[in-house]
């Protein structure tokens, strides 16, 4: 073969490979789409210690407010009358921030959207970032829970973010169901979880 057609030839199944290799390595989405930051297996247990969601569900509580509304990427809960005071609430509180309204969402809708009156009836706004938030997709952990005793091999819930607005003040919580080895309440067989909530953002306008 004549050399400068075969140098030519060399070149071009060079070029060819470098594009390939850029071509697929651009296009390839990231292993969890809802923690794009995360580069390692996700078994829903706690082999994935420190646990990390890739989904998650999301609800709404207001209490000690005129009116209340939340936009999350289209979700909207409004509440137009008057909500319950937090002291009516009592012993249930904070236990009363369950359930959820939206469940299942693979990645953060954006910034959460708040408008509301306060207790006085003054208006109010603000935006909460839960992707910065939780930059890191950790679970957070309830207050004295171990590794050591969540059981092997039992999926853990998807982790349930709570926006909550009293009067002035808007928080964020996290409910998680962690199966435990020991039962929560001594003598409780169906306490085998712990589900407690973890404030991990809170403000005050």
């Amino acid at each position: 073969m004549n050399p400068y057609r075969a140098c030519l030839l060399v070149a071009a199944l060079s070029l060819c490979a470098c594009t390939t290799a850029m071509t697929t390595s651009e296009a390839r989405p990231p292993r969890h789409p809802g923690a794009p930051n995360i580069d390692r297996p996700f078994t829903g247990t706690v082999a994935d210690w420190p646990l990390f969601f890739v989904r998650h569900n999301f609800t709404v509580s207001c209490f000690d407010t005129q009116y209340c509304f939340v936009d999350y990427g289209g979700f909207v809960h409004e509440r137009e009358k008057p909500t319950p005071s937090i002291a009516s609430i009592g012993d249930n509180y904070p236990a009363v921030l369950t359930g959820a309204e939206r469940i299942g969402i693979d990645n953060f809708a954006g910034p959460v959207e708040i408008d509301w009156k306060a207790k006085d009836g003054t208006p109010l706004q603000a935006s909460v970032d839960l992707d910065a938030i939780f930059k890191d997709r950790l679970v957070p952990i309830p207050p004295g829970v171990t590794r050591d005793e969540i059981p092997e091999e039992i999926g853990i819930g998807e982790t349930t973010i709570v926006i909550e607005v009293v009067d002035r003040t808007v928080s964020v919580w996290t409910r998680t169901r962690i199966p435990m080895k020991e039962a929560q309440i001594p003598g409780n067989r169906y306490s085998f979880n712990n589900d407690d909530l973890v404030r991990v953002f809170s403000r005050t306008y």
